[in-house]
């Protein structure tokens, strides 16, 4: 059996009596940019966070890059961040020339240490922070927000890998000035393409963000200030709604997968699940584990068929790009970490035929090595 990592193909198949007719729609308007597809999915995003703004542009990336900007930072600004993350949490902090200041994780949960944020936030050492809701679950921001509003510290919450996911019932936003989405294909819902959007309560982050992603322009071909093109095209609008509607249904199925892969391996020693933080709703963005012998386990799999994949390989103050503003950096808990964590197969397409080819895959290969507990 061959199982990949990702069945987008699968995903379309089910919902192409939904996606066609939109797409149909779009094209035969000719609003294939700036129509009402974008702006009712505005609507529809802000709606789902709670939010007044939301911000349609043309990915996760543009969304974290333009939100930056649009709190006005000066140049320089030291912005905390994990450094267990997509590389884009830090290349959009670099990219508004200010520094990543980059930290630990918890080896348990894989979420940046919130003592160590504290501790920058009460010694005024940092200028903001970007909290990445990493996996699949919400980063623990209650004191640090609190913290940080007293210190006047704005946060930008990324929750690119965070749509579906809630703490203490609440979805991401609850304390960010500006929370950033992804649409990116491999994301829980993602576009047929690319896409990203940022939510927020600020007006004044809502109207400069909406200026930088079309050159700055106010109408009748006037530019206020500089600005790019990163807006999202209105198929790509028109299809994330149709996705949207099945957010509830996907996230329970990767559930159901997630809980059979726990009861598969329960009791095998050298191996255990990234663990979901006490109130956190998770949407199982991502099933990772710790594998002592993760070498030894990604030959097995990939020889039985199964792709597993790795999030990440690299600590992000170890990446090349950040070797100029990452000198001499040491964060123990996140260098073991990339050596030992692995990510399998976890969308809601999968049938009950491979996760359980999945699971006897995992406890052969386990049985072979040592005995269950």
């Amino acid at each position: 059996m061959k199982i990949p990592f990702m069945r987008i193909d699968r995903q379309f198949s089910s919902i192409r009596g939904e996606v066609m007719p939109r797409v149909m729609k779009v094209l035969e308007s000719g609003r294939v940019l700036q129509s009402e597809d974008v702006v009712a999915l505005e609507r529809r995003l802000a709606e789902l966070h709670g939010k007044q703004y939301g911000v349609a542009v043309n990915s996760g990336t543009d969304a974290l890059v333009l939100a930056i900007a649009g709190l006005g930072l000066k140049e320089g600004a030291r912005i905390a961040v994990t450094s267990m993350s997509f590389v884009a949490s830090a290349s959009a902090i670099v990219l508004n020339r200010c520094r990543p200041v980059f930290l630990d994780v918890d080896p348990n949960t894989m979420l940046m240490r919130t003592d160590r944020v504290l501790e920058l936030v009460r010694a005024r050492a940092v200028d903001a922070l970007v909290a990445v809701h990493l996996y699949g679950q919400l980063l623990d921001l209650d004191e640090i927000a609190y913290e940080a509003r007293e210190c006047g510290i704005p946060i930008i919450e990324d929750a690119a890998q965070a749509l579906g996911s809630t703490r203490g019932g609440r979805p991401p936003g609850g304390h960010g000035a500006v929370t950033c989405l992804s649409f990116d294909p491999t994301k829980v819902i993602g576009a047929c393409g690319s896409g990203g959007a940022l939510v927020t309560d600020r007006e004044d982050i809502a109207r400069r963000v909406r200026l930088l992603r079309y050159h700055g322009h106010v109408g009748n071909r006037v530019y206020e200030l500089p600005g790019y093109n990163c807006q999202m095209d209105s198929i790509q609008a028109a299809i994330i709604d149709v996705k949207i509607d099945h957010l509830s249904d996907w996230q329970a199925r990767r559930t159901a997968i997630a809980k059979r892969y726990d009861e598969g391996l329960a009791g095998f020693a050298g191996i255990r699940r990234v663990r979901t933080a006490p109130g956190n709703v998770h949407n199982h963005h991502k099933y990772v584990l710790h594998v002592e012998d993760r070498a030894a386990l990604i030959r097995y799999l990939d020889q039985a068929g199964v792709q597993t994949s790795i999030h990440y390989t690299l600590p992000l103050h170890h990446q090349p790009c950040f070797a100029s503003v990452a000198k001499a950096v040491r964060l123990p808990a996140v260098e073991g970490a990339v050596e030992t964590i692995l990510s399998l197969p976890i969308y809601a397409e999968l049938t009950e035929d491979e996760v359980d080819f999945i699971v006897g895959a995992l406890s052969d290969h386990l049985r072979r090595r040592r005995a269950p507990k």
